[in-house]
């Protein structure tokens, strides 16, 4: 099934490349004597041998990915020669980078439009005076279109003032980050993920499931400065320091990837509670600036770990319930009670202050609403 929904999608060789060392692993445990007789009558086979394997075919087709079939040996030589191939194309065979700006499976979201030759001198290609332009428009578009707390994305995709904001987003490939200050390039980065979130819901819809998402978040993308970037490639590459996403295997930017001299040289965990993908779950849609980006994502983090939705603490049961956010970026929070502790007050940093002391406390996460704002919209697939 993800064989015939994925073809010829990087997600779908990365997935297949698993599927195959897994199998490669299980087949060679299955071939040891340290398998027990009950394991084996578990696992339904005398000698079985499952592999995935990778069809790389011309160059123009380089991405494409075949399922090969469950081949059947009663051979344990055979079988475990089979298995040792399996791990080694697993291995050895390079995943390709999930972004790697020139495997055009981009889906840009700015492609068509403005070239530096085309921009008036008059246009303010400052980052910041191009997200306020940006936002100022956005604004004015989703509350004409806001009811009830519900967006109506494709009215909006209609409406007349539309292909005006389209024409500012175009004005991002004139926009340079080169020789940005870290507090400007973080304030836009955010703001600009931000908006492109609701962007891209209006002109290619909205994902609505895992594995449309994975996708969605890997392959929409922004030309900014000439040069393409999806929304891991902002979150993760840019503003996360070049970390890699949960479930990825690879870093965004690869070795001799220009776009890492674009990396911030280390992680602020506060961007999670300022950057919103959409859902209900997510930390509000807040307006950052370079001059105050410190206060503003400070109070984010308050406000975030301030509300029982995200943060929520039982004492008698030395438990805490906190966002899955904590759970996905664990890395970049540490101790995750401690780092709470910080943005909290009243009664509930005391409650869980009194936890900390005692050192008994059972994280919990809890369930992430992917839900959006939506009342009318296209779907993403």
């Amino acid at each position: 099934r993800l064989h015939a929904t994925y073809t010829n999608t990087v997600t779908m060789k990365r997935i297949a490349s698993l599927c195959n060392l897994c199998f490669a692993l299980a087949s060679l445990s299955y071939s040891t004597s340290a398998f027990t007789s009950s394991t084996k009558a578990r696992l339904g086979r005398a000698n079985c041998d499952a592999s995935f394997t990778l069809a790389e075919s011309s160059a123009d087709s380089s991405d494409d990915t075949t399922l090969g079939p469950i081949n059947s040996s009663s051979n344990r030589r055979s079988l475990i020669a089979s298995s040792a191939a399996a791990i080694a194309a697993s291995v050895f065979v390079p995943l390709p980078s999930y972004a790697s700006g020139t495997d055009g499976k981009y889906i840009v979201l700015n492609s068509g439009g403005t070239l530096q030759d085309d921009v008036s001198t008059d246009v303010d290609l400052q980052p910041m005076a191009v997200i306020e332009r940006i936002d100022k428009l956005w604004s004015q578009l989703e509350s004409k279109y806001t009811k009830d707390g519900l967006l109506d994305y494709v009215a909006v995709d209609t409406d007349p003032a539309f292909p005006k904001l389209q024409a500012e987003v175009s004005h991002l490939q004139n926009v340079s980050l080169d020789n940005t200050d870290t507090p400007t390039k973080m304030a836009f980065v955010i703001n600009l993920y931000n908006f492109l979130i609701k962007y891209a819901f209006v002109s290619v819809g909205i994902p609505k499931s895992d594995l449309v998402r994975y996708s969605f978040f890997d392959t929409v993308a922004v030309n900014i400065g000439g040069e393409i970037f999806s929304f891991n490639d902002l979150e993760n590459g840019i503003l996360r320091a070049n970390s890699r996403p949960p479930y990825h295997l690879n870093k965004p930017f690869g070795k001799g990837d220009a776009r890492g001299r674009l990396a911030l040289s280390k992680v602020n965990p506060r961007i999670h509670f300022a950057l919103n993908c959409g859902a209900k779950s997510c930390p509000p849609v807040r307006r950052y600036t370079a001059g105050r980006l410190e206060e503003e994502l400070e109070k984010s983090a308050c406000d975030f770990c301030q509300n029982d939705e995200n943060v929520l603490t039982d004492e008698s049961k030395g438990e805490i319930y906190v966002s899955k956010i904590f759970k996905w970026y664990s890395g970049d929070f540490g101790d995750v009670p401690a780092t709470i502790l910080q943005f909290l007050e009243g009664e509930k940093r005391e409650r869980l202050n009194n936890m900390i002391q005692r050192g008994r406390i059972n994280v919990q996460f809890l369930d992430y609403n992917w839900t959006t704002n939506e009342s009318n919209s296209k779907t993403f697939s």
